[in-house]
């Protein structure tokens, strides 16, 4: 389902709105497994934090942002991610909000070289005491909280590069024409959710490496990538008559 990119929390220049656990039961109800909602609302009420849900994108599922210019830091997730992806999402945003807060009452952000790494320790340890509770509680199925703890041992930045964490959770999408990149024989052209066309060819390692049609460039694509085949055409049948 394609979703409008909308804004979900509003804010004036004179007063800033903090969250409320109303207002974040209304942002979230829908897209977060609901035995998730109190964690949730334990994390962020009070603080002052603009949301968005936003429409499918291929290069990201969530982002965050600083504040800039007078206007609240943001916080990004794709509406199409089921709740359990939502979830892990959301929270890996958080963490870089609170890292960013941390960031922001130490004032190093006058210093370029203490700024903390996007990904690194501070984010990890943040990324990890959020999730922690949402494990805890059983909010996943065993499957899924297994491979979370695993993957929590030392946190990427992208959960993608954990293809057993991927796939768990890519199972509970909604069924679609999709495959995951591993499945598709070596040669096939496939197509991304961005439209554009490549041809699968070697895996290195732990990603394969794809050439786009068009420009004839190679990228890297994780196993889990979910892509569109693209089905040959039949082949013509040509029959002589005789008259």
């Amino acid at each position: 389902m394609q979703l409008p990119f909308v804004r979900l929390s509003e804010y004036s220049s004179r007063h800033r709105d903090r969250l409320t656990p109303e207002k974040i039961e209304e942002i979230f109800r829908g897209f977060i497994p609901g035995n998730a909602m109190d964690m949730l609302i334990v994390s962020l009420q009070g603080h002052s934090l603009d949301f968005r849900i936003a429409r499918k994108r291929s290069t990201k599922t969530g982002d965050f942002r600083p504040a800039v210019k007078g206007n609240l830091p943001r916080i990004t997730v794709n509406g199409d991610l089921n709740p359990y992806s939502f979830l892990l999402t959301l929270v890996h945003e958080i963490a870089h909000f609170f890292v960013y807060l941390d960031t922001e009452k130490a004032n190093f952000l006058l210093v370029r070289k203490h700024r903390p790494r996007p990904h690194g320790k501070e984010w990890k340890k943040r990324f990890t005491e959020l999730m922690q509770p949402f494990i805890s509680m059983n909010i996943y199925p065993p499957e899924i909280e297994k491979a979370l703890v695993s993957y929590f041992g030392d946190p990427k930045a992208s959960a993608s590069s954990d293809s057993q964490l991927q796939r768990l959770l890519q199972a509970f999408d909604p069924p679609g024409d999709h495959i995951r990149i591993t499945e598709l024989p070596e040669g096939e052209l496939f197509t991304t959710s961005s439209g554009r066309m490549f041809k699968k060819l070697d895996r290195l390692r732990k990603r394969y490496r794809c050439m786009c049609v068009k420009t004839r460039r190679m990228y890297l694509f994780s196993p889990e990538a979910q892509v569109l085949q693209v089905m040959p055409l039949p082949e013509e049948k040509y029959c002589n008559s005789s008259d």
